[in-house]
Protein backbone atom coordinates (compact mmCIF):
# COMPACT_ATOMS: atom_id res chain seq x y z
CA UNK A 1 0.00 0.00 0.00
CA UNK A 2 1.34 3.41 -0.97
CA UNK A 3 2.08 5.91 1.79
CA UNK A 4 1.27 9.61 1.72
CA UNK A 5 3.38 11.88 -0.48
CA UNK A 6 6.03 14.24 0.88
CA UNK A 7 7.89 17.19 -0.63
CA UNK A 8 11.68 17.39 -0.55
CA UNK A 9 12.82 21.00 -0.86
CA UNK A 10 16.30 22.52 -1.26
CA UNK A 11 16.34 26.30 -0.62
CA UNK A 12 20.09 26.78 -0.24
CA UNK A 13 21.82 29.87 -1.65
CA UNK A 14 19.25 31.35 -4.06
CA UNK A 15 17.80 28.35 -5.85
CA UNK A 16 14.55 26.50 -5.23
CA UNK A 17 14.46 22.77 -5.97
CA UNK A 18 11.37 20.67 -5.27
CA UNK A 19 10.52 16.97 -5.62
CA UNK A 20 7.31 15.16 -4.69
CA UNK A 21 7.88 11.59 -3.51
CA UNK A 22 5.89 8.74 -2.06
CA UNK A 23 6.88 5.25 -1.00
CA UNK A 24 5.12 2.36 -2.68
CA UNK A 25 5.45 -1.40 -2.57
CA UNK A 26 8.18 -1.31 -5.26
CA UNK A 27 10.14 1.59 -3.76
CA UNK A 28 10.15 5.37 -3.97
CA UNK A 29 8.00 6.97 -6.68
CA UNK A 30 8.65 10.49 -7.96
CA UNK A 31 5.34 12.13 -8.86
CA UNK A 32 6.41 15.74 -9.46
CA UNK A 33 9.38 18.10 -9.55
CA UNK A 34 10.47 21.65 -10.33
CA UNK A 35 13.51 23.90 -10.17
CA UNK A 36 14.01 27.65 -10.49
CA UNK A 37 16.49 30.33 -9.36
CA UNK A 38 15.77 33.58 -7.56
CA UNK A 39 18.00 36.64 -8.10
CA UNK A 40 21.41 36.26 -6.44
CA UNK A 41 21.37 39.90 -5.30
CA UNK A 42 18.69 38.87 -2.76
CA UNK A 43 21.17 36.54 -1.03
CA UNK A 44 21.51 38.68 2.13
CA UNK A 45 18.24 40.60 1.87
CA UNK A 46 15.52 39.53 4.27
CA UNK A 47 12.59 39.15 3.99
CA UNK A 48 12.88 39.89 0.23
CA UNK A 49 14.69 36.59 -0.38
CA UNK A 50 12.06 34.59 1.51
CA UNK A 51 9.21 36.34 -0.31
CA UNK A 52 10.83 35.55 -3.68
CA UNK A 53 11.47 31.92 -2.73
CA UNK A 54 7.89 31.49 -1.50
CA UNK A 55 6.53 32.84 -4.80
CA UNK A 56 8.78 30.48 -6.75
CA UNK A 57 7.61 27.56 -4.58
CA UNK A 58 3.97 28.42 -5.21
CA UNK A 59 4.64 28.72 -8.95
CA UNK A 60 6.44 25.33 -9.10
CA UNK A 61 3.61 23.62 -7.19
CA UNK A 62 0.94 25.21 -9.40
CA UNK A 63 2.64 24.62 -12.78
CA UNK A 64 3.43 20.98 -11.96
CA UNK A 65 0.04 20.36 -10.30
CA UNK A 66 1.62 19.24 -7.04
CA UNK A 67 -0.96 19.05 -4.26
CA UNK A 68 1.20 17.81 -1.39
CA UNK A 69 1.78 20.49 1.25
CA UNK A 70 3.91 18.63 3.83
CA UNK A 71 7.64 19.01 3.28
CA UNK A 72 11.14 18.23 4.49
CA UNK A 73 13.59 21.08 3.79
CA UNK A 74 17.36 20.72 3.51
CA UNK A 75 19.62 23.48 4.89
CA UNK A 76 23.33 24.17 4.59
CA UNK A 77 25.91 26.91 4.86
CA UNK A 78 28.65 27.99 7.20
CA UNK A 79 26.35 28.17 10.23
CA UNK A 80 25.13 24.56 9.85
CA UNK A 81 27.45 22.08 11.55
CA UNK A 82 27.11 18.29 11.83
CA UNK A 83 29.48 16.33 14.07
CA UNK A 84 29.86 12.90 15.66
CA UNK A 85 30.38 13.14 19.42
CA UNK A 86 31.38 10.39 21.84
CA UNK A 87 30.44 10.60 25.54
CA UNK A 88 30.01 8.33 28.55
CA UNK A 89 26.45 6.96 29.00
CA UNK A 90 24.23 9.60 30.66
CA UNK A 91 20.53 10.48 30.76
CA UNK A 92 18.85 12.24 27.85
CA UNK A 93 18.72 15.57 29.67
CA UNK A 94 22.40 15.36 30.64
CA UNK A 95 23.39 14.34 27.12
CA UNK A 96 21.39 17.26 25.72
CA UNK A 97 23.24 19.80 27.87
CA UNK A 98 26.65 18.18 27.34
CA UNK A 99 26.21 18.09 23.55
CA UNK A 100 25.15 21.74 23.47
CA UNK A 101 28.27 22.56 25.47
CA UNK A 102 30.49 20.59 23.07
CA UNK A 103 28.92 22.10 19.95
CA UNK A 104 29.62 25.57 21.32
CA UNK A 105 33.23 25.24 20.14
CA UNK A 106 32.10 24.34 16.59
CA UNK A 107 30.08 27.49 15.93
CA UNK A 108 30.91 31.19 15.56
CA UNK A 109 27.71 32.51 17.13
CA UNK A 110 26.35 32.40 20.71
CA UNK A 111 24.83 29.12 21.83
CA UNK A 112 21.63 31.00 22.71
CA UNK A 113 21.16 31.69 18.99
CA UNK A 114 21.58 28.03 18.01
CA UNK A 115 19.09 25.26 17.27
CA UNK A 116 20.57 21.89 18.29
CA UNK A 117 19.37 18.32 17.82
CA UNK A 118 21.07 14.97 18.38
CA UNK A 119 20.45 11.24 18.21
CA UNK A 120 22.42 8.26 19.58
CA UNK A 121 24.01 6.20 16.78
CA UNK A 122 25.43 3.43 18.98
CA UNK A 123 24.32 1.47 22.01
CA UNK A 124 26.13 0.81 25.30
CA UNK A 125 28.58 -2.07 24.80
CA UNK A 126 30.32 -3.93 27.63
CA UNK A 127 33.93 -2.81 27.75
CA UNK A 128 33.24 0.42 25.86
CA UNK A 129 33.01 3.47 28.07
CA UNK A 130 31.37 5.80 25.54
CA UNK A 131 28.29 6.13 23.33
CA UNK A 132 28.42 7.81 19.90
CA UNK A 133 25.96 10.60 19.12
CA UNK A 134 25.28 12.46 15.88
CA UNK A 135 24.61 16.15 16.53
CA UNK A 136 23.61 19.04 14.29
CA UNK A 137 23.42 22.77 14.95
CA UNK A 138 22.17 25.72 12.91
CA UNK A 139 21.68 29.41 13.58
CA UNK A 140 18.13 30.34 14.57
CA UNK A 141 17.96 32.84 11.71
CA UNK A 142 18.55 30.06 9.15
CA UNK A 143 15.73 28.00 10.68
CA UNK A 144 13.41 30.99 11.03
CA UNK A 145 13.97 32.07 7.41
CA UNK A 146 13.14 28.52 6.31
CA UNK A 147 9.98 28.48 8.44
CA UNK A 148 8.91 31.86 7.10
CA UNK A 149 9.39 30.78 3.48
CA UNK A 150 7.33 27.62 4.10
CA UNK A 151 4.60 29.63 5.85
CA UNK A 152 4.29 32.13 2.98
CA UNK A 153 4.20 29.26 0.47
CA UNK A 154 1.43 27.50 2.42
CA UNK A 155 3.53 24.47 3.43
CA UNK A 156 3.73 22.42 6.64
CA UNK A 157 7.24 21.34 7.62
CA UNK A 158 7.77 17.81 8.87
CA UNK A 159 11.53 18.28 9.31
CA UNK A 160 14.55 20.46 8.55
CA UNK A 161 17.72 18.45 7.94
CA UNK A 162 21.35 19.28 7.00
CA UNK A 163 22.73 18.51 3.52
CA UNK A 164 24.99 15.56 4.52
CA UNK A 165 22.09 13.65 6.09
CA UNK A 166 19.95 14.13 2.97
CA UNK A 167 22.79 12.78 0.79
CA UNK A 168 23.40 9.91 3.19
CA UNK A 169 19.75 8.90 2.89
CA UNK A 170 19.78 9.21 -0.91
CA UNK A 171 22.93 7.09 -1.37
CA UNK A 172 22.35 4.67 1.54
CA UNK A 173 22.59 1.62 -0.77
CA UNK A 174 25.84 2.86 -2.35
CA UNK A 175 27.69 3.44 0.95
CA UNK A 176 30.71 1.18 1.34
CA UNK A 177 30.09 -1.63 3.83
CA UNK A 178 32.93 -1.93 6.31
CA UNK A 179 34.76 1.04 4.79
CA UNK A 180 34.80 4.79 4.22
CA UNK A 181 32.68 6.67 1.70
CA UNK A 182 32.91 10.36 0.88
CA UNK A 183 29.82 12.19 -0.41
CA UNK A 184 30.50 15.48 -2.22
CA UNK A 185 27.77 17.86 -3.39
CA UNK A 186 29.31 20.42 -5.76
CA UNK A 187 26.85 23.16 -6.56
CA UNK A 188 27.09 26.50 -8.25
CA UNK A 189 28.62 28.34 -5.28
CA UNK A 190 29.34 25.74 -2.54
CA UNK A 191 30.92 22.31 -2.11
CA UNK A 192 29.60 20.14 0.74
CA UNK A 193 32.02 17.35 1.73
CA UNK A 194 31.09 14.45 4.04
CA UNK A 195 32.88 11.36 5.28
CA UNK A 196 30.99 8.26 6.41
CA UNK A 197 32.39 5.11 7.96
CA UNK A 198 30.25 1.99 8.06
CA UNK A 199 27.31 4.17 7.04
CA UNK A 200 27.70 6.66 9.91
CA UNK A 201 28.56 10.31 9.28
CA UNK A 202 31.86 11.25 10.94
CA UNK A 203 32.75 14.66 9.48
CA UNK A 204 31.14 17.31 7.28
CA UNK A 205 32.52 20.56 5.86
CA UNK A 206 31.09 23.14 3.46
CA UNK A 207 33.43 25.17 1.23
CA UNK A 208 32.39 28.45 -0.46
CA UNK A 209 33.51 27.31 -3.94
CA UNK A 210 31.60 25.86 -6.84
CA UNK A 211 31.00 25.63 -10.55
CA UNK A 212 30.58 29.39 -10.84
CA UNK A 213 34.25 29.89 -9.89
CA UNK A 214 35.27 27.75 -12.89
CA UNK A 215 33.02 29.78 -15.19
CA UNK A 216 34.41 33.09 -13.89
CA UNK A 217 37.97 31.84 -14.45
CA UNK A 218 37.11 31.13 -18.09
CA UNK A 219 36.16 34.80 -18.57
CA UNK A 220 39.77 35.91 -17.95
CA UNK A 221 41.75 37.64 -20.71
CA UNK A 222 42.94 35.18 -23.38
CA UNK A 223 45.98 36.04 -25.53
CA UNK A 224 46.66 34.50 -28.94
CA UNK A 225 48.52 35.36 -32.13
CA UNK A 226 45.33 36.98 -33.42
CA UNK A 227 45.09 39.28 -30.39
CA UNK A 228 43.33 39.39 -27.04
CA UNK A 229 39.91 37.93 -26.27
CA UNK A 230 37.61 38.04 -23.26
CA UNK A 231 34.65 35.67 -22.98
CA UNK A 232 31.39 36.91 -21.55
CA UNK A 233 30.03 35.00 -18.55
CA UNK A 234 27.19 33.49 -20.61
CA UNK A 235 29.65 32.34 -23.31
CA UNK A 236 31.98 30.77 -20.73
CA UNK A 237 29.05 29.00 -19.00
CA UNK A 238 27.86 27.59 -22.33
CA UNK A 239 31.36 26.31 -23.20
CA UNK A 240 31.71 24.75 -19.73
CA UNK A 241 28.32 23.02 -19.93
CA UNK A 242 28.71 21.74 -23.53
CA UNK A 243 32.43 20.96 -23.79
CA UNK A 244 33.65 20.97 -20.17
CA UNK A 245 37.09 21.94 -18.98
CA UNK A 246 40.07 21.63 -21.35
CA UNK A 247 42.30 18.87 -19.96
CA UNK A 248 43.54 17.15 -23.11
CA UNK A 249 44.24 19.78 -25.80
CA UNK A 250 44.42 17.14 -28.51
CA UNK A 251 40.82 15.98 -28.01
CA UNK A 252 39.20 19.24 -26.90
CA UNK A 253 37.16 20.75 -29.79
CA UNK A 254 38.32 23.87 -31.61
CA UNK A 255 36.23 26.90 -30.63
CA UNK A 256 36.82 29.49 -33.33
CA UNK A 257 39.36 32.15 -32.30
CA UNK A 258 39.48 30.99 -28.68
CA UNK A 259 43.04 29.80 -27.82
CA UNK A 260 42.38 26.49 -26.05
CA UNK A 261 45.85 26.37 -24.46
CA UNK A 262 45.27 29.76 -22.85
CA UNK A 263 41.75 28.74 -21.83
CA UNK A 264 43.32 25.74 -20.10
CA UNK A 265 45.85 28.00 -18.37
CA UNK A 266 43.28 30.46 -16.96
CA UNK A 267 40.84 27.81 -15.75
CA UNK A 268 43.47 25.63 -14.07
CA UNK A 269 43.92 27.82 -10.92
CA UNK A 270 40.18 27.59 -10.18
CA UNK A 271 40.26 23.80 -10.64
CA UNK A 272 43.32 23.52 -8.44
CA UNK A 273 41.59 25.58 -5.76
CA UNK A 274 38.71 23.08 -5.75
CA UNK A 275 41.22 20.26 -5.66
CA UNK A 276 43.14 21.88 -2.77
CA UNK A 277 40.00 22.37 -0.65
CA UNK A 278 38.95 18.75 -1.10
CA UNK A 279 42.48 17.57 -0.29
CA UNK A 280 42.67 19.83 2.79
CA UNK A 281 39.39 18.38 4.07
CA UNK A 282 40.58 14.84 3.39
CA UNK A 283 43.84 15.44 5.28
CA UNK A 284 41.94 16.97 8.20
CA UNK A 285 39.71 13.89 8.33
CA UNK A 286 42.72 11.59 8.23
CA UNK A 287 44.21 13.57 11.11
CA UNK A 288 41.10 12.75 13.15
CA UNK A 289 40.33 9.21 11.98
CA UNK A 290 43.86 8.01 11.33
CA UNK A 291 45.09 6.56 8.04
CA UNK A 292 41.86 6.39 6.02
CA UNK A 293 41.37 4.47 2.77
CA UNK A 294 38.37 5.57 0.71
CA UNK A 295 36.37 2.81 -0.95
CA UNK A 296 34.11 5.31 -2.74
CA UNK A 297 33.95 9.04 -3.41
CA UNK A 298 30.51 9.88 -4.82
CA UNK A 299 30.18 13.36 -6.33
CA UNK A 300 26.84 14.98 -7.21
CA UNK A 301 25.32 18.44 -7.56
CA UNK A 302 24.94 20.60 -10.66
CA UNK A 303 28.67 21.26 -11.10
CA UNK A 304 29.38 17.51 -11.15
CA UNK A 305 27.80 17.41 -14.63
CA UNK A 306 30.72 19.46 -16.03
CA UNK A 307 32.47 17.32 -18.68
CA UNK A 308 36.04 16.24 -17.76
CA UNK A 309 35.74 17.52 -14.13
CA UNK A 310 35.63 13.98 -12.76
CA UNK A 311 38.69 13.08 -14.85
CA UNK A 312 40.61 16.08 -13.49
CA UNK A 313 39.78 15.25 -9.85
CA UNK A 314 40.69 11.58 -10.31
CA UNK A 315 44.09 12.49 -11.76
CA UNK A 316 44.86 15.22 -9.21
CA UNK A 317 43.68 13.53 -6.00
CA UNK A 318 44.17 9.86 -6.86
CA UNK A 319 40.82 8.96 -5.27
CA UNK A 320 38.03 6.68 -6.56
CA UNK A 321 35.62 9.41 -7.73
CA UNK A 322 32.36 8.30 -9.31
CA UNK A 323 28.93 9.67 -10.10
CA UNK A 324 25.74 7.81 -9.19
CA UNK A 325 22.43 8.73 -10.79
CA UNK A 326 20.23 10.09 -7.96
CA UNK A 327 17.22 8.62 -9.74
CA UNK A 328 18.69 5.11 -9.97
CA UNK A 329 16.60 3.88 -7.00
CA UNK A 330 13.53 6.00 -7.84
CA UNK A 331 10.58 5.12 -10.08
CA UNK A 332 9.48 8.12 -12.17
CA UNK A 333 5.69 8.26 -12.44
CA UNK A 334 4.33 8.20 -15.98
CA UNK A 335 2.48 11.50 -15.36
CA UNK A 336 5.67 13.43 -14.56
CA UNK A 337 6.29 16.24 -17.04
CA UNK A 338 9.58 17.00 -18.84
CA UNK A 339 11.31 13.69 -18.17
CA UNK A 340 14.28 14.68 -20.34
CA UNK A 341 14.88 17.83 -18.32
CA UNK A 342 14.49 15.78 -15.12
CA UNK A 343 17.30 13.46 -16.20
CA UNK A 344 19.59 16.44 -16.84
CA UNK A 345 18.67 18.08 -13.52
CA UNK A 346 18.89 14.91 -11.41
CA UNK A 347 22.28 15.77 -9.86
CA UNK A 348 21.01 19.23 -8.85
CA UNK A 349 17.98 17.61 -7.19
CA UNK A 350 20.07 15.16 -5.14
CA UNK A 351 19.69 16.98 -1.79
CA UNK A 352 15.95 17.51 -2.30
CA UNK A 353 15.49 13.81 -3.15
CA UNK A 354 17.41 12.76 -0.04
CA UNK A 355 15.36 15.14 2.10
CA UNK A 356 12.12 13.58 0.86
CA UNK A 357 13.38 10.04 1.45
CA UNK A 358 14.53 10.94 4.99
CA UNK A 359 10.93 11.39 6.13
CA UNK A 360 10.56 7.60 6.25
CA UNK A 361 13.46 7.16 8.69
CA UNK A 362 13.94 8.59 12.17
CA UNK A 363 16.86 10.97 12.31
CA UNK A 364 18.01 14.48 13.15
CA UNK A 365 15.45 17.25 12.88
CA UNK A 366 16.32 20.94 13.30
CA UNK A 367 12.70 22.00 13.60
CA UNK A 368 12.24 23.90 16.90
CA UNK A 369 10.79 21.73 19.68
CA UNK A 370 7.63 23.83 19.94
CA UNK A 371 6.80 22.88 16.36
CA UNK A 372 7.81 19.24 16.59
CA UNK A 373 5.72 18.70 19.77
CA UNK A 374 2.43 19.96 18.38
CA UNK A 375 0.47 17.68 20.70
CA UNK A 376 1.07 20.06 23.59
CA UNK A 377 -0.56 22.86 21.61
CA UNK A 378 -3.48 20.60 20.76
CA UNK A 379 -3.96 19.73 24.43
CA UNK A 380 -4.13 23.40 25.38
CA UNK A 381 -6.51 24.14 22.50
CA UNK A 382 -9.06 21.30 22.84
CA UNK A 383 -9.24 20.66 26.60
CA UNK A 384 -11.23 22.71 29.09
CA UNK A 385 -8.76 24.61 31.30
CA UNK A 386 -10.81 24.06 34.53
CA UNK A 387 -11.20 20.31 33.98
CA UNK A 388 -7.56 20.00 32.99
CA UNK A 389 -6.46 21.92 36.10
CA UNK A 390 -8.54 19.70 38.41
CA UNK A 391 -7.12 16.57 36.79
CA UNK A 392 -3.60 17.88 37.13
CA UNK A 393 -4.16 18.66 40.81
CA UNK A 394 -5.42 15.12 41.45
CA UNK A 395 -2.46 13.64 39.60
CA UNK A 396 -0.06 15.82 41.58
CA UNK A 397 -1.65 14.76 44.89
CA UNK A 398 -1.36 11.09 43.97
CA UNK A 399 2.20 11.59 42.80
CA UNK A 400 3.05 13.39 46.04
CA UNK A 401 1.66 10.54 48.14
CA UNK A 402 3.57 8.02 46.05
CA UNK A 403 6.80 10.00 46.35
CA UNK A 404 6.30 10.43 50.07
CA UNK A 405 5.85 6.68 50.46
CA UNK A 406 9.11 5.95 48.58
CA UNK A 407 11.08 8.97 49.78
CA UNK A 408 13.60 7.01 51.78
CA UNK A 409 14.68 4.82 48.86
CA UNK A 410 14.56 7.67 46.37
CA UNK A 411 16.89 9.85 48.45
CA UNK A 412 19.51 7.14 48.26
CA UNK A 413 19.09 6.79 44.49
CA UNK A 414 19.29 10.56 44.05
CA UNK A 415 22.54 10.64 45.98
CA UNK A 416 23.98 7.91 43.73
CA UNK A 417 22.88 9.78 40.60
CA UNK A 418 24.40 13.03 41.86
CA UNK A 419 27.67 11.22 42.53
CA UNK A 420 27.69 9.84 38.98
CA UNK A 421 27.09 13.32 37.60
CA UNK A 422 29.93 14.73 39.71
CA UNK A 423 32.21 11.92 38.49
CA UNK A 424 31.40 12.75 34.88
CA UNK A 425 32.19 16.47 35.14
CA UNK A 426 36.01 16.03 35.38
CA UNK A 427 35.89 13.63 32.40
CA UNK A 428 34.07 16.18 30.31
CA UNK A 429 36.54 18.86 31.34
CA UNK A 430 39.44 16.57 30.44
CA UNK A 431 37.82 15.80 27.07
CA UNK A 432 37.57 19.52 26.35
CA UNK A 433 41.27 20.02 27.19
CA UNK A 434 42.31 17.14 24.92
CA UNK A 435 40.15 18.39 22.05
CA UNK A 436 41.53 21.91 22.44
CA UNK A 437 45.13 20.62 22.40
CA UNK A 438 44.39 18.51 19.31
CA UNK A 439 42.90 21.47 17.44
CA UNK A 440 45.88 23.66 18.33
CA UNK A 441 48.32 21.00 17.09
CA UNK A 442 46.39 20.56 13.84
CA UNK A 443 46.35 24.33 13.39
CA UNK A 444 50.13 24.52 13.75
CA UNK A 445 50.62 21.68 11.27
CA UNK A 446 48.28 23.38 8.82
CA UNK A 447 50.22 26.66 9.03
CA UNK A 448 53.57 24.95 8.37
CA UNK A 449 52.13 22.96 5.47
CA UNK A 450 50.57 26.08 3.96
CA UNK A 451 53.85 28.02 4.18
CA UNK A 452 55.82 25.15 2.63
CA UNK A 453 53.28 24.62 -0.17
CA UNK A 454 53.26 28.29 -1.19
CA UNK A 455 57.04 28.66 -1.66
CA UNK A 456 58.16 29.20 -5.23
CA UNK A 457 60.37 26.48 -6.73
CA UNK A 458 62.98 28.91 -8.05
CA UNK A 459 65.22 26.23 -9.68
CA UNK A 460 62.21 24.82 -11.54
CA UNK A 461 61.13 28.31 -12.66
CA UNK A 462 64.65 29.10 -13.91
CA UNK A 463 64.85 25.76 -15.72
CA UNK A 464 61.53 26.40 -17.53
CA UNK A 465 62.74 29.88 -18.53
CA UNK A 466 66.04 28.56 -19.87
CA UNK A 467 64.33 25.74 -21.80
CA UNK A 468 61.88 28.09 -23.52
CA UNK A 469 63.93 31.27 -24.14
CA UNK A 470 64.58 31.69 -27.92
CA UNK A 471 68.12 32.20 -29.23
CA UNK A 472 67.28 35.73 -30.38
CA UNK A 473 66.05 36.81 -26.94
CA UNK A 474 68.47 38.35 -24.45
CA UNK A 475 67.26 38.53 -20.84
CA UNK A 476 68.61 41.54 -18.96
CA UNK A 477 66.95 40.81 -15.62
CA UNK A 478 64.81 38.23 -13.82
CA UNK A 479 63.08 39.24 -10.59
CA UNK A 480 60.95 37.03 -8.35
CA UNK A 481 58.53 38.30 -5.69
CA UNK A 482 57.71 35.50 -3.24
CA UNK A 483 54.64 37.16 -1.67
CA UNK A 484 52.73 37.64 -4.94
CA UNK A 485 54.41 34.67 -6.73
CA UNK A 486 55.31 37.11 -9.52
CA UNK A 487 58.19 36.46 -11.93
CA UNK A 488 59.27 39.48 -14.02
CA UNK A 489 61.48 39.13 -17.11
CA UNK A 490 63.10 42.12 -18.90
CA UNK A 491 65.21 41.96 -22.05
CA UNK A 492 65.61 42.40 -25.79
CA UNK A 493 64.26 40.39 -28.75
CA UNK A 494 65.89 40.56 -32.20
CA UNK A 495 64.19 39.70 -35.47
CA UNK A 496 66.49 37.11 -36.99
CA UNK A 497 64.74 34.43 -39.01
CA UNK A 498 61.32 35.76 -37.98
CA UNK A 499 59.80 39.05 -36.82
CA UNK A 500 60.58 40.08 -33.24
CA UNK A 501 56.82 40.26 -32.57
CA UNK A 502 56.30 36.59 -33.51
CA UNK A 503 59.37 35.47 -31.57
CA UNK A 504 58.18 37.32 -28.45
CA UNK A 505 54.61 36.01 -28.79
CA UNK A 506 55.86 32.41 -29.11
CA UNK A 507 58.11 32.92 -26.07
CA UNK A 508 55.10 34.05 -24.00
CA UNK A 509 52.96 31.10 -25.18
CA UNK A 510 55.74 28.61 -24.42
CA UNK A 511 56.14 30.05 -20.91
CA UNK A 512 52.36 29.85 -20.37
CA UNK A 513 52.49 26.10 -21.17
CA UNK A 514 55.49 25.55 -18.88
CA UNK A 515 54.65 23.49 -15.73
CA UNK A 516 55.91 26.14 -13.31
CA UNK A 517 53.79 29.03 -14.65
CA UNK A 518 50.01 29.47 -14.24
CA UNK A 519 49.76 32.79 -16.04
CA UNK A 520 52.11 34.85 -18.29
CA UNK A 521 51.38 38.33 -19.65
CA UNK A 522 53.23 40.87 -21.78
CA UNK A 523 53.46 44.17 -19.86
CA UNK A 524 55.28 46.30 -22.43
CA UNK A 525 57.19 46.05 -25.73
CA UNK A 526 59.11 49.02 -27.17
CA UNK A 527 60.74 49.13 -30.59
CA UNK A 528 64.48 49.91 -30.55
CA UNK A 529 65.99 51.51 -33.66
CA UNK A 530 69.72 51.46 -32.89
CA UNK A 531 70.42 47.86 -33.96
CA UNK A 532 71.03 46.39 -37.38
CA UNK A 533 68.21 43.86 -36.86
CA UNK A 534 64.64 44.79 -35.91
CA UNK A 535 64.52 44.78 -32.10
CA UNK A 536 62.12 45.31 -29.21
CA UNK A 537 62.77 45.80 -25.52
CA UNK A 538 60.13 44.04 -23.43
CA UNK A 539 58.80 43.33 -19.95
CA UNK A 540 56.96 40.07 -19.18
CA UNK A 541 55.23 39.19 -15.92
CA UNK A 542 54.27 35.65 -15.00
CA UNK A 543 52.68 34.01 -11.96
CA UNK A 544 54.45 30.95 -10.57
CA UNK A 545 52.16 27.95 -10.12
CA UNK A 546 51.46 26.64 -6.65
CA UNK A 547 52.79 23.20 -5.79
Amino acid sequence: MAEKSILGIDLRVCSVKVVELRRGSRGYILTGWGMEDVPYDLMDKHPEKEVAQAKVLQRILAVNRIRTREAVVVVGGGDVVVRQISMPPVSYAEAKEAIKWKMKDEITYPLEEAVVDFIPISKPVPGKAEIDYLAAVAHKSTINYTLETARMAGLRLAAIIPVPLALKELYRKQLAKGGITSLIYMGRRTINISFLKDGQLQLNREVPLGGEDITKAMTSLLVSEEGRLELKYEEAEKIKREYGIPIDLTTYPKLGDIPISHLQAVVRPALEKVEDEILRTVEYYRGIAGEAVFQKVIITGGASNTPHLLEFLKMGLDMPFETVDPLSEVIVDAKVREKGALTLAAAQLAAALGAAESTYTKGLNLLPEEIRERWRILVRKHFNPIETSIALVLVMVLAYLYLLWQSSSLRGEIAIIKKKIDDLKPRLARLEELEKARREEEGRKGIFQTIESTKIKIPVVMEDISLNVPATVILNSISIVEASRQVRLSGMVFGRGDSPENILSKFIIDLSDAPSFSKVELISATKVEQYAYPAFSFDIVGVARKR
